[in-house]
């Protein structure tokens, strides 16, 4: 008896496609920022050889998750869909395929106002273009896993729909977080997004006993956590995050870098990082924590 052939391990394809002037540049976009390789018009005669060569990449390889833009331009694509379909079934990879429309009098509209050809009536009239691409994309339409009408949505309600008809899967809207402790003697993180100066903490470098340890030493983390400067900013530390979070994650980001910062980058900043970095973890987020200059001498 055969065993079932395992899937790809961590691969993925997302498959764009739909009618001229629905958004679907966009939603390459959009997919792009959320980490997806993005290719725009594959040549359908290339779309096997790719899954063969996603293949053999490594698991940590940016090309296990592709996210590929098709339409009606390229006729082998539409003309063996269906063996690509397949294709993707046989080796087990998991697949979406997200089609986008629209009105004809909203994609009307929208060539006249940016003065661009219909790809299927470049010397033409539109309706007609349209028309044609309508037929042939019926099929496709037809095996399509996602429809989304973009008739009222503009760019950014576009990225929205589309950050949430993927946010049920977990790799897609999970945003990583590092936090990064460091001393202001020593200039800021540069990669920091967002900076927390909690110089206003009491100094353990000033307590004798706790001065040759750092951050990390329960003992000096114990007396950074329970000052009541340090009870009172913590909460509002992860109720601020709470909320961050959601909308960053909303927008589609994908990283974020937070730096807590103290004056050697020793003490207060590293308890702080280390605790915080528990509170995420507690609201789902995956966090990378660096001490940048835990190891400098004082």
């Amino acid at each position: 008896m055969k065993k079932n052939r395992p899937p790809h391990e961590g691969s993925e394809i997302i498959i764009v496609s739909g009618m001229s002037g629905s958004g679907k540049s966009s939603v390459l976009n959009t997919l792009e920022d959320m980490g997806y390789f993005a290719i725009d018009n594959l040549p359908g005669n290339l779309f096997l050889p790719l899954l063969d060569s996603q293949k053999k990449q490594k698991a940590s390889s940016s090309m296990k998750r592709l996210a590929i833009a098709m339409d009606a331009r390229e006729e082998g694509f539409l003309r063996n869909f269906q063996e690509y379909i397949e294709a993707l079934q046989t080796r087990r990879i998991p697949f979406k395929l997200i089609f986008l429309d629209a009105r004809d009098g909203v994609i009307l509209r929208r060539f006249s106002e940016t003065r661009r050809r219909h790809p299927l009536a470049p010397s033409g009239r539109v309706s007609l273009g349209i028309q044609k691409e309508r037929l042939l994309l019926n099929p496709l339409r037809a095996v399509a896993t996602h429809h989304i009408d973009t008739s009222s949505l503009n760019v950014h309600q576009l990225r929205e729909r589309t950050l949430q008809l993927l946010k049920g899967d977990r790799r897609l809207k999970d945003l990583s977080v590092t936090l990064i402790s460091f001393g202001y003697r020593y200039g800021l993180p540069l990669e920091s997004d967002l900076v927390f100066d909690v110089r206003f903490l009491p100094n353990p470098h000033f307590i004798k006993d706790l001065r040759p340890f750092s951050g990390l030493n329960k003992k000096v983390s114990r007396f950074v956590l329970c000052q009541k400067e340090t009870k009172a900013f913590l909460p509002l530390l992860k109720k601020l995050f709470t909320l961050l979070l959601k909308q960053y994650v909303r927008e589609g980001k994908t990283y974020l870098t937070i730096a807590f910062g103290c004056t050697g980058g020793k003490h207060r900043s590293v308890a702080i990082s280390e605790r915080f970095a528990s509170d995420l973890k507690v609201l789902g987020y995956p966090v990378k924590i660096m001490h940048r200059d835990v190891k400098r001498e004082d």
